[in-house]
């Protein structure tokens, strides 16, 4: 029951939905026929199961960490983030879409008539009216405390199960079965077969291969059921239909138009009225899942949006800017936009986010850690740094230069956290501050603490500070460091059985363990050289899928021949180059990455044609609330605030003794710094 409610929080049972009851109509009578929407069906399952590979292993990214290291990682997964937020718009535009003309259907078409006039198209009431009214509505609730539950999961359930019934029995009763030899497998063309698919790619929730083996294998069962789900009316609608690719009015809902068609017009009122019950229980999962998604931008964790906007209410619970901002964008894509152009956007914005996240995944485990600095080797060397609350290293100041994307980017973290490891070494002298002189007792303490001999380095040396270890930390705290360290947590009298006892009790806590270079033959690890050209193949990978698709748009078998060949030949090259091992972690293999990406290219290829417009507005902004966020929201890590808070009075001084280490290989080299303030 925990996996099942977990998918329904997910939004796989309003996927399903919108996938077996609103996509198999728009895709089997406007797009490609019965036929090839059950061929683009498997297609999308397919791809399913590689967009949710994808997809699993951003759980095990921090992106607080990323968000300051990496600022190219953090758009591309911010990108991937953003274009789902625009899937779920369009999404959720559809469904009203359906909704307002089952509503249209209920009335006999007078409603439609009374809004638009008598002279309006009767195939799909837009400027959707009634569509924008639901939405606004269904904001008001959610701002006033509405919640999802199960029971409106059941509702919809059993209003799906019953439109599948219905559907059947019109099928056994009118269906001509000498369809599916008589029809056209593609009678739009390959086109029109990628086009099915990837509308039918939303049908499928991406978080379904996320968990353990038990809860893949579980995902993996979902997908099988959507599948034959979908292919099953899809199936039914071929019997009913005769696909024409000649070009005819848009059907909104063609099942409608089947049933009126067919001479069951007394169907055509239950029938819109389970239209009604399915669009708003699957509204009630997505629009939360949609400003959810808004909200999850207002964290600490992203720091994109403004924190004002996701501020929860006192009285309902809930992000009120948030879900007002979210339901003001969607009802403005429900009105503008019609129904034909809503789903292409939803296919490529769907399709776009995998396509990123695949890309992230295929340079990543290629990249070096940290590139290569030249150092000198030396044992394990101690340096204390500079006292005072307001620290900034020097390098900080110059520390900002411009990266390929023209943004700022940190070149050091100087910043105080409570975690005692981070990964960024200062390659300033530190120099003892003259507003504390420390005497040799203290001197001699330190270096007893941290397990050196008696006889301690001169603090006030000016040799360079040149490493080699790793220290891998168990979560010590600053505080900690400071207590163990007080001098009335010391006996006066200096005795060393209290001195072991706090060297021991320290020890248990902090691991330093000495290592030398990598053995090349046993750990093979990027290094500078290999990564730089990576990223030529990289680029070749990219642009061998962009000619790939570009050969199926145009039906040229050379480009398509040409296309592959460049893929194929850079991703078995990329193949042989040393990269870190991904056995222990749900991140994707290289192969599912370049899979991925090309089939990414080629359905979004075939969705652009009518969505482009659209795509690039929601690209746009979103490149500039990045930059935004990038110029103004994390500026404090130029100035950090170094303090002492609370239970730490009586300092007027901080002294911070600070252990640099790296752990140098060939061609990459690891950083950490152990902090321990007394």
């Amino acid at each position: 029951m925990t996996n099942i409610s977990e998918y329904v929080i997910n939004g796989t049972g309003s996927r399903w939905t919108v996938g077996t009851i609103i996509l198999v109509q728009l895709i089997t009578f406007n797009e490609t026929g019965g036929p090839a929407a059950m061929i683009g069906f498997g297609l999308a399952a397919f791809y399913a199961v590689l967009a949710s590979l994808c997809k699993s292993g951003t759980k095990a990214v921090q992106i607080s960490y990323i968000r300051t290291t990496h600022r190219v990682d953090f758009f591309c997964l911010f990108l991937a983030k953003w274009m789902d937020i625009l899937a779920l718009f369009s999404a959720c535009a559809i469904v009203v879409r359906t909704l307002s003309s089952s509503l249209d259907a209920m009335t006999g078409g007078v409603a439609r008539m009374y809004i638009l006039g008598r002279n309006s198209a009767a195939n799909e009431p837009w400027p959707d009216v009634i569509g924008v009214v639901v939405i606004f509505i269904l904001t008001g609730m959610f701002m006033l405390g509405l919640e999802n539950s199960r029971i409106f999961a059941v509702l919809m359930t059993t209003a799906v199960l019953s439109t599948t019934v219905v559907i059947v029995i019109v099928t056994g009763f009118k269906g001509d079965f000498t369809q599916f030899s008589s029809q056209l497998i593609l009678p739009n063309g390959l086109v029109g077969l990628l086009s099915g698919s990837a509308i039918a790619t939303f049908s499928f929730s991406n978080d379904s291969l996320n968990g353990n083996f038990v809860q893949r294998s579980f995902g993996l069962v979902t997908i099988i059921l959507v599948l034959l789900s979908s292919e099953l009316i899809c199936g039914c609608f071929t019997t009913l239909t005769n696909f024409s690719s000649v070009n005819h009015a848009y059907e909104a809902v063609p099942l409608l138009y089947i049933l009126e068609v067919k001479d069951f017009h007394k169907l055509i009122p239950a029938v819109a009225c389970l239209l009604v019950l399915i669009c708003s229980s699957a509204l009630l999962e997505l629009f939360p899942e949609m400003y959810t998604q808004i909200a999850q931008l207002t964290k600490s964790e992203w720091r994109i949006l403004a924190k004002q906007i996701g501020y929860e209410s006192r009285d309902s619970g809930n992000p009120t800017l948030t879900i007002f901002t979210g339901g003001s964008l969607c009802a403005m894509l429900a009105f503008a936009c019609p129904l034909e152009n809503l789903t292409y956007i939803l296919a490529a914005s769907h399709i776009f986010a995998t396509l990123l996240r695949s890309f992230h995944f295929l340079y990543h485990p290629l990249r070096p850690h940290y590139l290569e600095q030249q150092n000198d080797s030396s044992s394990l060397v101690y340096s204390r740094l500079s006292n005072g609350t307001n620290y900034k290293s020097r390098n900080c100041t110059g520390s900002l230069r411009k990266h390929i994307w023209c943004l700022r980017k940190y070149t050091n973290v100087c910043s105080s956290s409570s975690s005692a490891v981070a990964h960024r070494i200062f390659t300033a002298n530190r120099e003892p501050s003259p507003s504390r002189p420390l005497n040799n007792e203290e001197n001699e303490r330190e270096w007893l603490l941290l397990g050196e001999p008696s006889s301690p380095k001169d603090p006030h040396s000016k040799a360079p500070c040149i490493v080699e270890s790793s220290v891998l930390s168990d979560q010590i705290s600053d505080i900690e460091c400071i207590t163990l360290a007080k001098p009335e947590n010391m006996d006066t009298e200096d005795s060393s059985t209290d001195i072991d006892a706090i060297v021991d009790e320290y020890k248990q806590k902090v691991k330093i363990s000495t290592a030398g270079p990598l053995d090349r033959k046993s750990a093979r690890v990027p290094t500078a050289n290999s990564w730089y050209l990576a990223i030529i193949f990289i680029v070749m990978i990219v642009l061998g899928c962009v000619i790939t698709a570009a050969g199926l748009m145009l039906l040229e078998k050379i480009v398509i021949i040409v296309g592959l060949n460049v893929s194929l030949i850079s991703g078995i090259v990329l193949w042989l180059f040393p990269r870190y091992s991904q056995a222990n972690t749900a991140r994707p293999s290289l192969i599912t990455c370049i899979v991925t990406l090309l089939a990414s290219c080629i359905l979004f290829a075939s969705s652009v044609t009518l969505s482009w417009p659209a795509l690039l507005l929601w690209f746009l902004v979103g490149f500039l609330l990045f930059i935004r966020c990038d110029t103004w929201c994390c500026l404090c890590l130029e100035t950090p605030n170094i303090r002492l808070h609370g239970g730490v009075g009586g300092l007027s001084a901080m002294s911070t003794t600070t252990i640099l280490t790296s752990r140098p290989s060939q061609g990459s080299f690891g950083h950490s710094q152990l902090v321990c303030q007394s």
